[in-house]
């Protein structure tokens, strides 16, 4: 009896101690680990043109690049700090989520489908980029491949455990689809549609205008994207961990920033008039979308 005792009167200060410890890291808020530690963890892409990507020389660039550099000014800004720090990591298809769900880093930026995840502890930012899948196909077979069709024994490249996989695979189940992976799966993809080895790549749009582009390939003479709208609308978010409100805010108020709206300029500039046209198609496709949601529920 006095052993037990005495474990129970253990178990009561243990848990007295753990009620009057300091919060734990792992509990902080991201600003609040920010202030203290003067350091911003950063994720990103080195394999998606060009939001992150190696150049020729081997050096890092992209958009979320500038982004990041926006991002550390307006937190010396809010947080009273002379010198904030940067550390990168390099993030991929297949970790990023984890990056941020178990606190590695603070946000990831990179070309991230809004979606529910629940099985992440992760939030998306609002939408910062709008873009969707597309084909990208050579000139000589862009009257063969009509996406319109059911493109039955079209070889068709995909990124594996993307977006763009599955929604070719349901709405193309007579198409052979072609698995890439891995940080190059994109680059080989393409290299296997120029050697012919397959008949189409399917990839967000952007991507595919970013890659042509590192490879040299000649936009609207050898090759061009089909159909000139996407075949479904994705939103990019930056992946941030959950539960943090007041970072969740600051990021979405940085987003809206005029300086992250001349990032854009900088970068999509020249393809500014066909980003319009595809975001035009994806608000009518949104409105026509509610308009038969709202008649469904009515007709119930």
């Amino acid at each position: 009896m006095k052993k037990l005792f005495l474990n129970l009167s253990l178990i009561n200060l243990l848990l007295l101690l753990s009620c009057a410890l300091p919060t734990s890291a792992q509990e902080q808020t991201v600003l609040e680990k920010i202030d203290e530690t003067g350091l911003l963890e950063v994720g990103i892409r080195e394999d998606a043109v060009p939001f992150g990507y190696r150049d020729i020389n081997g050096n890092l660039e992209g958009l979320c690049l500038d982004f990041i550099a926006i991002l550390r000014e307006k937190l010396k800004e809010k947080l009273n700090k002379k010198v904030i720090a940067i550390k990168l990591y390099k993030s991929t298809l297949y970790n990023r989520f984890e990056l941020v769900s178990d606190r590695i880093v603070d946000l990831e930026c990179g070309p991230n489908t809004i979606r529910e995840l629940p099985e992440y502890r992760i939030q998306f930012s609002q939408p910062f980029f709008l873009t969707g899948t597309q084909l990208l196909v050579s000139t000589e077979k862009a009257k063969r491949i009509n996406p319109n069709r059911n493109l039955r024994n079209v070889d068709i490249g995909v990124l594996r455990n993307t977006t763009n996989e599955q929604i070719m695979a349901e709405k193309y189940p007579l198409a052979n689809l072609v698995p890439f992976q891995g940080a190059t799966g994109r680059a080989r993809g393409i290299q296997a549609l120029r050697a012919d080895k397959i008949d189409a790549f399917a990839s967000d749009g952007i991507l595919l205008v970013g890659e042509a582009l590192i490879q040299d390939l000649r936009l609207g003479l050898d090759y061009t994207l089909v159909p000139t709208n996407p075949i479904d609308c994705e939103e990019y978010g930056l992946i941030l961990p959950d539960n943090n409100p007041e970072w969740f805010n600051f990021i979405n108020s940085v987003i809206n920033t005029p300086s992250v709206t001349n990032i854009y300029q900088d970068w999509f500039g020249e393809i500014a008039p066909q980003l319009e046209s595809i975001r035009l198609f994806c608000q009518g496709n949104r409105i026509l979308e509610e308009v038969e949601e709202s008649e469904e529920i009515r007709e119930e």
